[in-house]
């Protein structure tokens, strides 16, 4: 009877005990479900809150992209412009170069004997009927022909300047494409082109060059713009206002050429410069060197031939 008691008590004990290692196997196992759903939820949260930076970071770059790209596109077209206005301003003074000799009417960088910048000032053309210009003949042939060239000749001088132009022209574009413009080849052939060159006023003698260059509407005076005081103009009583035509033996067209001519010889020995003052030409008596000047390129009509 005892036995009997005792197997059913021990009985009921395993039974208890198997149901609790049953019932804490089932709770571990909602436990471990709940984490991995817990932890799944939240990496998708975290996951979720990465992509909006990602999105937005792409979208902040996106946005600096295009306002780089837009300010490139605004300096190319400004660039664009300035080239335009660049081709233009080389189309202008490869003309005026190509109407003037190789330099000695050449004003716009000239100083004031070594005192001071020079100005430049420019006027029309002096055509006082534009019906009556000639416009078969380019302005070259036009103003030769206003300073009393023939017709002849004025052709012959442009043709010979127009071959020597234009040969220069296909030296450097050749030297430019082959890669030698830089070399002393470049610089020999330059040479021996220059000893080919005469100046228009050497061909046609400082008279007719005066007149010439005021029919192309070029500066062929230098005006004294200012006397500084004590100086060798100064005491010689040169005034503002006065044109400077002749300095010793040279006519003067240009403020490089009085520059030129005031560093030629020896220094401190008297010239006689020729001015005009009031349409009357006088002559006064300079030490060659510098003359306490500010003078400037300009224009005045030139004498009656």
């Amino acid at each position: 009877m005892v036995r009997t008691v005792l197997g059913g008590v021990l009985l009921i004990g395993l039974g208890a005990a198997l149901m609790y290692v049953v019932t804490l196997d089932k709770s571990s196992s909602v436990t471990q479900a709940d984490r991995s759903v817990a932890a799944g939820a939240a990496g998708q949260a975290a996951a979720a809150r990465g992509f909006g930076v990602v999105a937005r970071t792409g979208e902040s770059q996106r946005t600096d992209l295009e306002q780089r790209v837009a300010r490139l596109e605004a300096r190319l077209a400004e660039e664009a412009v300035e080239r335009r206005q660049l081709q233009q301003q080389y189309d202008a003074l490869a003309a005026q170069v190509a109407l003037r000799d190789d330099g000695h009417g050449d004003a716009a960088v000239a100083t004031a004997s070594a005192e001071g910048p020079a100005t430049v000032e420019t006027r029309a053309d002096q055509s006082s009927d534009a019906a009556a210009v000639d416009y078969s003949k380019s302005a070259m042939e036009r103003a030769l022909a206003a300073a009393g060239l023939d017709a002849v000749t004025a052709a012959n001088i442009k043709r010979r300047h127009d071959e020597l132009a234009m040969n220069e022209m296909y030296l450097r574009d050749q030297a430019a494409r082959e890669h030698w413009i830089d070399t002393p080849r470049f610089a020999d052939e330059m040479a021996a082109l220059d000893a080919q060159r005469t100046s228009v006023r050497s061909d046609i003698g400082d008279e007719a060059y005066d007149r010439y260059l005021y029919a192309l509407g070029q500066p062929n005076r230098v005006r004294v713009d200012d006397v500084m005081l004590q100086s060798p103009a100064a005491q010689a009583g040169l005034q503002t206002g006065d044109m400077i035509v002749r300095y010793g033996d040279a006519r003067i067209f240009a403020p490089d050429e009085l520059v030129a001519q005031t560093r030629d010889g020896t220094a401190g020995e008297t010239v006689q410069l020729e001015i005009i003052r009031n349409g009357e030409r006088l002559q006064v008596d300079v030490p060659r060197g510098p003359l306490g000047l500010r003078i400037a390129a300009t224009q005045d009509t030139p004498p009656a031939s």
